[in-house]
C-alpha cells in the first residue's frame, strides 16, 4: 500500500555543460512516469505483491497517462480528482555519471488533506508506504496506522519542521544521505544515524548511501549492507525502489524475518533500477534481484 506522490516525468539525457555556457544538446527525451510512491508501488507489483496506490491526479492527459501506466502494471488505484494540472518534472540526467537533477511542479490545488482521504482503503494493507508529499495528512494517516498495528515505512528527502511530527510515528524510517547530513549535521553516516534512531525511536532506522549500499540500526545494532556493482545509467528513483524492495523482502519473509537479508535484497532492488532511463523503466522482477545477489555472493540463484 503506498499514499504520495505521483507524477509525469520528462526526462532528457545528456552531458552535464561547462561551468559558463548555459545550452546543451540532450542525447534522449522520453516521457515516463515517476513519483515516490507510485513508483514504489509498481516496485512492489513487479515483485508479486499485491499493490495498491493511493493518490491524487488533475483532470489532465498527464494524470491520465500515468494511471494507466499504473493499471498496466496491476496496481490498483484509489484516485482523487481535482480541477488542476496533475504533477510533472523535468528530470535532466548526466550522461556521464547517471546523477540526475530534478525540477518539480506540483500545483497546490492537488493538496490533499485529510478530510478528504479513503481511509479505510490506505490501511488495508499489511504495509503502508508513505512520503512527505502532504506531510500534514501523511502524519495523520501514520499515527493511525500505529494504532491499528498497520507498519509504515517512509522515505523523508526533504528537511523541515513539519517532517519531525511524521517522523515520530513511522516504524521504518528511510532517508538518503544527504538528508541525514542536515538533520543531524554531521557527515558520519553512523554517528548520523545514531542521533535520528535516538530522536524517534523506530523499530529500524536506514540511510541509503548509493554505490556504498546502505546502513541500519535496528535494536542498537547496526548493519552495514554493501551495494552491488551495476553500470549506473540514472539514479531516479532508486530511493523508491530501495524501500519497495524492503518492503517485498519483508513479507515474504514474515514467518522469519532476517535484517540483513531484507537488507540485501532492497539494495539490489534499488542498484537493477539504476541500469534503464526513469524512475521505473529498471524496476526489476524479483528472479532478476535474487539473480544479482546470488550472483555477488558467489552462487546460482535457487
Amino acid at each position: 500500500m503506498a499514499f504520495g506522490e505521483n507524477s509525469l516525468d520528462f526526462v532528457g539525457t545528456g552531458s552535464r555543460p561547462p561551468a559558463g555556457v548555459d545550452k546543451t544538446t540532450l542525447t534522449r527525451f522520453e516521457l515516463l512516469v515517476g513519483g515516490q510512491a507510485t513508483t514504489a508501488a509498481v516496485a512492489c507489483a513487479r515483485q508479486g505483491l499485491r499493490a495498491r496506490y493511493v493518490g491524487v491526479f488533475g483532470r489532465d492527459e498527464w494524470g491520465a497517462t500515468v494511471r494507466r501506466a499504473l493499471d498496466r502494471e496491476g496496481v490498483d488505484l484509489v484516485a482523487l480528482e481535482r480541477d488542476a494540472r496533475s504533477r510533472v518534472a523535468v528530470v535532466l540526467v548526466d550522461s556521464d555519471t547517471g546523477d540526475r537533477t530534478v525540477h518539480e511542479f506540483r500545483d497546490p490545488a492537488l493538496a490533499v488533506d485529510r478530510g478528504a482521504m479513503p481511509v479505510e482503503a490506505v490501511l488495508a494493507g499489511r504495509i503502508l508506504m508513505l512520503d512527505a508529499t502532504d506531510l500534514a495528512t501523511s502524519t495523520a494517516i501514520a499515527r493511525l496506522a500505529r494504532e491499528r498495528g498497520v507498519p509504515t515505512v517512509v522515505d523523508v528527502d526533504r528537511v523541515s519542521l513539519a517532517a519531525a511530527e511524521l517522523l515520530r510515528e513511522i516504524a521504518v524510517i528511510v532517508v538518503p544521505r544527504a538528508f541525514l547530513e542536515s538533520w543531524t549535521s554531521t557527515a558520519s553516516p553512523g554517528a548520523g544515524l545514531a542521533a535520528l534512531d535516538r530522536e524517534f525511536q523506530p523499530a529500524a532506522t536506514i540511510v541509503t548511501l548509493g554505490a556504498e549500499g546502505s546502513l541500519a540500526l535496528a535494536n542498537g545494532r547496526e548493519i552495514r549492507t554493501p551495494g552491488f556493482q551495476v553500470d549506473v545509467v540514472d539514479t531516479t528513483g532508486a530511493g523508491d525502489a530501495f524501500r519497495a524492495g524492503f518492503v517485498s523482502a519483508w513479507i515474504r519473509l514474515a514467518d522469519a524475518p532476517d535484517l540483513e537479508t531484507i537488507l540485501e535484497q532492497a539494495n539490489a532492488t534499488a542498484a537493477l533500477n539504476c541500469q534503464a532511463v526513469g524512475a521505473q523503466t529498471g524496476l526489476p522482477r524479483r528472479p532478476d534481484v535474487d539473480r544479482l545477489v546470488a550472483h555477488a555472493r558467489g552462487r546460482e540463484p535457487k
